[in-house]
């Protein structure tokens, strides 16, 4: 699960809005009590996993995995359900909240997003990659022009992510990103090139004109 699951993934909306969605394809159930068809039926996938797997965690990374299999097909209603399951099992795990939280982001719920990987920050704030998608989620506030994240708080979970993981080419190309919007040009085009030498895969080559547009490459690379 070494990846930056922000970005590897393409934005997805749907038609119906999270309110409007059965409260099984809500965010950890809507925070709401089951209905008694969804209760019953959760009890016995539970009990089901309690008899097919050694213990409820690695029946929670087994479903995990497979919760994050839909969100990278674009299925983000099932996958919802999946990683609710997924808490339900394990309500320590990491990847309920990360996975919920890239969903709420792509719905453009930010501060829902926001609040997701924070809890899963604050149960494990060592997931270097996990960070740098919380990164991307105060970037995408500030330009928004909501109030759930500013450059300062971006630029400072990049850079703790790079002091966690100093090889993660998504974190330089954020972080350029974030010199950019705060209109540090020569600063925004050494982290560029810093993403260039890790993982060109990484690069997103149309803010590099836009960049360019601002100030030449110092290094005569991008034109």
């Amino acid at each position: 699960m070494k990846v930056v699951k922000l970005l590897m993934l393409l934005m997805c909306m749907s038609t119906i809005t999270w309110a409007q969605k059965p409260v099984k394809y809500q965010v950890l159930f809507g925070n709401k009590a089951l209905p008694k068809k969804d209760k019953l039926e959760l009890d016995q996938f539970i009990s089901s996993c309690d008899a097919s797997f050694p213990s409820r965690k690695e029946a929670a990374n087994f479903f995990a995995e497979r919760a994050w299999e839909f969100v990278a097909s674009g299925k983000l209603d099932t996958a919802t359900y999946r990683f609710n399951l997924v808490n339900a099992l394990d309500t320590a795990s990491i990847d309920a909240f990360w996975g919920l939280g890239v969903i709420s982001f792509q719905r453009k719920d930010y501060p829902l997003a926001k609040q997701l990987l924070t809890k899963g920050l604050i149960s494990d704030p060592t997931q270097a990659f996990m960070r740098v998608d919380y990164a991307i989620v105060l970037l995408s506030c500030y330009i928004g022009g909501m109030d759930c994240g500013t450059l300062a708080e971006a630029d400072a979970e990049l850079a703790q992510a790079l002091k966690d993981e100093p090889k993660n080419a998504a974190a330089w190309m954020k972080r350029s990103q974030v010199a950019y919007y705060q209109e540090k040009y020569e600063l925004a085009w050494a982290y560029f090139h810093e993403c260039r030498t890790l993982d060109m895969l990484q690069m997103d080559l149309n803010f590099g004109s836009q960049l360019a547009e601002k100030m030449p490459d110092p290094k005569g690379i991008f034109k």
